[in-house]
């Protein structure tokens, strides 16, 4: 899966040792809280990523065999990152 395009990428993990239905489930909390719009949806084998702005700041939405659900951010966004991080991990 080819993850952010970004050079200065961050990940930031919401759920070590979350689910492809936890995921969905975070992405439709996003949707419907937050007002996000999905802009790119990539799957492969081994993991989904769904990218999004929000108030101007680019992130993705990642769930990962490997790593569980992250959210991946450009290091500028991380005030907002961080704000929706916790907002995702209090409705896990």
């Amino acid at each position: 899966m080819k993850t952010f395009e970004y050079t200065s990428a961050t990940e930031m993990v919401i759920n070590e040792s979350g689910s492809l239905q936890q995921f969905y489930r975070l992405t439709n909390v996003l949707s419907k809280t937050r007002h996000v719009h999905f802009t790119t949806k990539e799957d492969d084998a081994e993991g989904v990523e769904w990218r999004f702005s929000y108030r101007g700041n680019k992130l993705a939405l990642q769930y990962s065999i490997y790593n569980g659900v992250t959210l991946i951010f450009n290091e500028k966004d991380s005030k907002t990152a961080n704000k929706i991080a916790v907002r995702l991990r209090e409705v896990q």
